[in-house]
């Protein structure tokens, strides 16, 4: 999956298969929003980063697993190819 942050600052995703958040592309220096994962009726779809996406301390993201939960991460760009994931908040049902 790639994001073109150039289109908006929130953006969804639904998981309907295991996947990777890769690109990052036309992201502003300071730019942030959201961005809200969905799983699909089935669940328990995972979601793996790329190299432009950065978590605290290299912890990667742990998402809900359910069916048809979403959750919400906040992200800010830090610089070109690099965007910065904060907490997720988690299981909105």
């Amino acid at each position: 999956l790639n994001i073109d942050f150039s289109t908006g600052n929130n953006f969804a995703i639904t998981l309907g298969t295991n996947a990777t958040l890769a690109g990052a592309v036309n992201g502003k220096i300071g730019q942030s929003g959201t961005i809200t994962i969905t799983q699909d009726g089935t669940g328990s779809r995972t979601l793996s980063l790329g190299t432009d996406y950065e978590t605290a301390g290299g912890a990667g993201l742990t998402l809900s697993s359910a069916a048809s939960t979403t959750d919400i991460v906040p992200y800010v760009v830090a610089a070109s190819g690099r965007i910065l994931l904060g907490a997720p908040q988690l299981a909105f049902a």
